[in-house]
């Protein structure tokens, strides 16, 4: 990461990486995507793990344009702890309002010149989300809050009445955005005609989890010996560096 990089990330506890995914593999993934996720109903916009999608989609997890990120943020021996799909179309909303924060799973520390943090997020964007489209917002720089999401109203939180400090990050196709878990964050009801797709790969430190259930149990087809590693369970030791 570059010192602005650095900077951007301490002080709002996200960033958006432009232009992560090639035309090419974006539009790659859009139309694996339109096999594989078809649009039903609202309470089906979501599935646990779309690893099993293909080669495409398992490039993702050791990127070379986001490894190092993710190495930076949470240490060399960084684990994916799982991943999903959120898709929405205009109008749709999805539950939970505004959460995270820091917790057991997560934290962001600042200390001898290096940034830690736990459960950490990269959503991929395979659709854009203009200004006022909704999906991903956050309140930057409340992962170094000494309040809470229970100490925001609850209309701010439910996204029933705006706020200036809840924001809705510009991002084009392509971009993926890193974030921390202990920023407060939601998704907003998608405004947008186009539909929102977004492919979420979250990492934790090669000892914590989040998810009570591993990558064991998915059949997810041959991996590269790096992805094995970054698939790894939970561990105290044992975890082999990721580069």
């Amino acid at each position: 990461m570059t010192k602005e990089e650095q900077f951007i990330f301490d002080l709002e506890g996200y960033i958006v990486v432009k232009n992560a995914l090639s035309p090419e593999a974006a539009a790659e993934l859009n139309r694996i995507a339109d096999e594989r996720f078809p649009y039903q109903t609202p309470e089906t916009t979501s599935e646990w793990s779309v690893l099993p999608w293909g080669d495409p989609v398992k490039r993702l997890i050791d990127h070379p344009k986001i490894l190092p990120y993710l190495v930076e943020l949470l240490g060399d021996r960084v684990r994916l702890d799982h991943d999903y799909a959120i898709f929405m179309n205009q109008g749709e909303k999805r539950g939970g309002g505004l959460h995270g924060g820091t917790g057991s799973t997560h934290w962001y520390h600042y200390r001898n010149g290096e940034m830690s943090n736990g459960l950490t997020v990269v959503t991929w964007f395979l659709t854009p989300a203009p200004e006022g489209a909704g999906g991903f917002a956050c309140v930057p720089g409340s992962h170094k809050s000494n309040f809470n999401t229970a100490d925001i109203p609850e209309e701010v939180r439910s996204f029933e009445s705006p706020a200036h400090y809840v924001v809705q990050p510009v991002v084009e196709t392509g971009d993926a955005l890193i974030f921390t878990e202990a920023v407060i964050h939601g998704t907003m009801a998608w405004r947008s005609q186009i539909e929102r797709r977004t492919l979420l790969f979250k990492y934790s430190p090669g000892h914590s989890s989040w998810a009570r259930d591993w990558y064991s149990r998915f059949d997810v087809g041959e991996l590269t010996e790096r992805q094995q590693r970054l698939l790894a369970p939970p561990s105290s030791e044992g975890h082999e560096a990721v580069l």
